[in-house]
């Protein structure tokens, strides 16, 4: 019984003592000097200052704000400025008392500060502060209040403080009953609009003198310091950024350094801890405490390949290189569908007149053919040896569903040209540039995330054998620009990633001609070649590297078999004709699983590992659309078109081409300006006067937008 005694001891002595070699005390700072009473707490982001409260009597109770030169070194930190807490009460301006907890919201517009004493019938309160330059407390002005003494925080003693990334939701600790209040905020960040009150269990049985509390980065932490063991507490929520079912792990001593924590605050990447000690013995009564946590990331020591936001970012670069490849090819196969359903046409050119993208680089590729279009523009006799021009717009908007969701909104333009090589028209063959942009939104904050430029150069053809037999095959090459967010601890980091493709594809089918419909059936193969250069991530606005990530050079191999059928009609009057058409195909990805290997930027001895499997394997496309030509030289093509899996997501994707061969003096425009806007004007010059038509429609907005209006002018 003894030996059992022994090892059970010597287990809880080795194991207690291994949780807390992760938390190193470091060094100290003895402010003294500048307070009787050191409360609260609060580190910028990026490390530079660092806040204090202060509860001193004779009502100088004040912020005091520390200017530091190395940031996350409290041995470097310089008084810049001590300014009263002054607030409204009463009608009247009062230094507030008792102050405690402080935070900020993340861009350093708002302070925030716990108000309670302790004594029944005084204010219990989160004070709430406008700054009027950033991050600068000696420009603070007080905005409001909301009274704590409420539902489970009715305690006069609330000590803790915190928020949820996106200031929808902040959390109350309370010493009185041992309890952390969750409150809703309907207006982020405005803690006058809080409400639905939730309480967490009492925490009585592990601390009765809560200091304060603090949530990890992605909600599945709370750490709640007190100075009842002189220690901080590590609960798991069972739900991120939700207290009402919490559980112990583990606790962190800082009782070699103080008796009398009256704070505590994580750096934003959790790598150092820092400790307000206040124990009233002659020195060392007002002290700052600075830690250091051994793993990178987080006090959790997690390794980096189990980060949310990392993993998504990873699977969010193989979905769009997969997607870029899959629109590029989609685009020209528009094309080639489009020459078979008006092979037997004198203009087989299909060129926007006028197309205005914001975007300088769009605008230059417009311009390439612009130049080819101008010499056609009034003879519509073509032979073998004309190059015919088409060009096509493309907006797809999207969500992937699943442990980080994404939010998808791409656009794209293809300009080409293609010639006959046979009098019969039976082959064709041409070339075609591509931009697209593709924007992914990561989480449901929406503030990491992906923006991915693509520009890229096919060649295609297509061959109409005997019996209607069909061939298409394309061959092309992209480059790759994306720009990388990642918001992790409150800390922006952000890269540059570059990369290049090589892709083909290959489209087998028949067309079946019938009075009414015809029948494509066909089976397609696209394949492609991904590299992802290495980039690192830097931080933005003067945050920390601490977490900073470096990612290795990433291969992705995409593989799409499709198996469809494509149908069309055709309706002739007497100046126009119009084409339905529509599609019902399977998509089965056969692409294998790219790994994607990266480290921190301050501990490249530890590489991590992430394996991107291919989770949709199975999908579909469906559309539909229409065409409309004109004698008179114009024509229209649009068609909507949904590309999805079931219950993982999908896009919903809009093609547009809009062509003219212009005549009898009508001039056409169409503008799309960076996915925002849509404008069409028509100009005629009638009897030696202009009429103008403009239509105007705001793409994104949630209300409908539009306006029209017709001008008629003459010039002298």
């Amino acid at each position: 019984m003894k030996k059992v005694f022994l090892f059970v001891l010597f287990f809880l002595i080795f194991f207690t003592s291994k949780s807390f070699s992760d938390l190193q005390f470091k060094q100290s700072k003895d402010i003294s000097d500048d307070t009787d009473d050191l409360r609260g707490i609060f580190i910028k982001p990026d490390g530079t200052r660092l806040y204090v409260t202060n509860d001193e009597d004779d009502d100088d109770q004040s912020v005091i704000e520390y200017s530091l030169t190395t940031p996350f070194d409290i041995s470097t930190a310089v008084k810049s400025s001590e300014t009263l807490l002054t607030i409204q009460e009463g009608g009247s301006s009062e230094v507030m008392d008792n102050p405690h907890a402080i935070e900020f919201k993340p861009d350093g517009t708002r302070m925030y500060v716990i108000r309670s004493d302790g004594t029944a019938g005084n204010t219990v309160a989160l004070e709430q502060f406008s700054l009027s330059t950033p991050w600068d407390s000696s420009t603070i002005t007080w905005t409001g209040r909301t009274d704590l003494q409420t539902g489970c925080t009715t305690s006069i003693q609330a000590r803790g403080l915190d928020f949820k990334p996106d200031g929808t939701r902040v959390f109350i600790g309370n010493e009185g009953n041992d309890i952390i209040a969750q409150y809703d905020l309907t207006t982020p960040w405005d803690v006058t609009s809080m409400t639905n009150q939730f309480c967490s269990p009492s925490i009585s049985g592990d601390e009765t003198k809560m200091r304060n509390i603090q949530l990890s980065s992605d909600g599945n932490f709370l750490y709640v310091g007190g100075n009842t063991g002189d220690d901080i507490n590590k609960y798991s929520l069972t739900t991120p950024y939700n207290i009402t079912s919490i559980s112990l792990e583990t606790s962190y001593s800082i009782s070699a350094q103080t008796g009398e924590m009256r704070g505590f605050i994580f750096s934003s990447n959790f790598t150092k801890l820092y400790v307000t000690g206040d124990d009233g013995s002659s020195s060392g009564d007002n002290v700052i405490y600075e830690y250091e946590i051994d793993c990178a990331g987080t006090i959790t020591c997690l390794d980096a390949s189990t980060n949310t936001d990392v993993k998504a970012i990873i699977e969010a670069n193989v979905e769009t290189a997969k997607r870029i490849i899959r629109n590029n090819t989609l685009s020209i196969f528009h094309r080639t569908e489009w020459l078979r359903r008006h092979k037997n046409r004198d203009n087989l050119s299909n060129f926007n007149a006028e197309i205005d993208f914001t975007n300088e680089k769009i605008a230059r590729l417009v311009s390439t053919l612009e130049s080819l279009k101008k010499e056609k523009e009034k003879d519509r006799t073509y032979n073998s040896d004309d190059w015919f021009q088409w060009s096509e717009g493309r907006v797809s908007i999207g969500e992937r569903k699943g442990a980080s969701s994404r939010d998808i909104h791409t656009y794209g333009i293809s300009i080409g040209a293609d010639r006959i090589k046979d009098e019969d028209r039976d082959t064709m063959y041409g070339y075609v540039f591509q931009y697209g942009n593709d924007n992914i939104d990561i989480g449901g904050l929406g503030i990491t995330g992906l923006d991915t430029d693509s520009y890229s150069l096919a060649l295609y053809g297509t061959k109409i054998r005997e019996n209607d037999f069909f061939t298409d095959g394309i061959i092309g090459l992209t480059l790759l620009d994306t720009d990388h967010l990642r918001v992790t601890h409150g800390n922006s980091l952000k890269g540059n990633r570059q990369g290049q493709q090589i892709f083909g594809s290959i489209n087998f089918g028949k067309r079946l001609h019938n009075q009414k419909i015809n029948l494509n059936p066909g089976i397609k193969l696209d394949l492609g070649y991904t590299k992802l250069k290495a980039f690192r991530e830097k931080t933005i606005f003067g945050g920390s590297l601490s977490d900073a990530l470096v990612y290795r050079d990433q291969n992705i191999k995409t593989a799409l078999a499709t198996i469809g059928l494509l149908f069309d009609t055709e309706n002739q009057q007497d100046e126009k004709t119009t084409n339905h058409h529509g599609r019902i195909e399977y998509v089965g990805d056969f692409s294998p699983s790219s790994n994607a290997e990266f480290y921190y930027l301050n501990n490249q001895s530890t590489i991590y590992d992430y394996e991107v499997t291919n989770k949709l394997k199975h999908n579909y496309r469906v559309g539909y659309g229409f065409d409309i030509t004109s004698i008179t030289g114009w024509s229209v093509v649009t068609s909507f078109e949904r590309f999805g899996a079931s219950g993982k997501g999908f896009y919903n994707e809009i093609y547009l081409m809009i062509g003219y061969v212009p005549i009898d003096d009508l001039k056409f425009t169409f503008q799309l300006n960076d996915f925002e806007n849509a404008s069409l004007d028509l100009t005629k010059k009638i009897n030696e006067l202009d009429l103008k038509i403009s239509t105007n429609y705001d793409i994104l907005s949630v209300v409908p937008n539009y306006n029209a209006n017709i001008t008629l002018s003459n010039s002298f």
